[in-house]
């Protein structure tokens, strides 16, 4: 397994779909609420990354997403979660400023929240 495919694995274990950015299908593949984006940010040995995932969710209220929030960070307590990959590993770190909410202007149904990680390459 590739550092690429680390993050994948991390970003889909929470029971939902996951996406590089921009890579949600569209029209008859499209998955549908709710989902996940990440940024798939690498770096070199002994490198620091900031990086962030975004909870999608269609509700009229923030319920949905705080709890998908909430188990995240609960994934990442007591140190955060190592990747392993061939060739070195990944410790993914919750920032202090964790999870935002951001609405989108065209639909106020469509609820954001965006979580702010720091993947940590050796």
């Amino acid at each position: 397994m590739d550092r690429y495919e680390a993050l994948y694995q991390f970003w889909a274990s929470f029971g939902i779909p996951a996406f590089e950015e921009n890579s949600v299908p569209t029209g008859g593949d499209y998955p549908g609420y709710p989902y996940i984006t990440y940024e798939a940010a690498v770096g070199g040995f002994d490198s620091d990354v900031i990086a962030n995932g975004y909870i999608w969710t269609r509700s009229p209220s923030w319920l949905e997403a705080d709890t998908l929030a909430d188990t995240i960070e609960a994934s990442l307590k007591n140190g955060g979660m190592l990747l392993p990959y061939t060739g070195g590993a990944i410790w993914i770190t919750a920032e202090p400023n964790f999870a935002q909410n951001m609405g989108d202007q065209s639909d106020n149904m469509i609820k954001r929240k965006i979580l702010n990680v720091t993947y940590h390459y050796s």
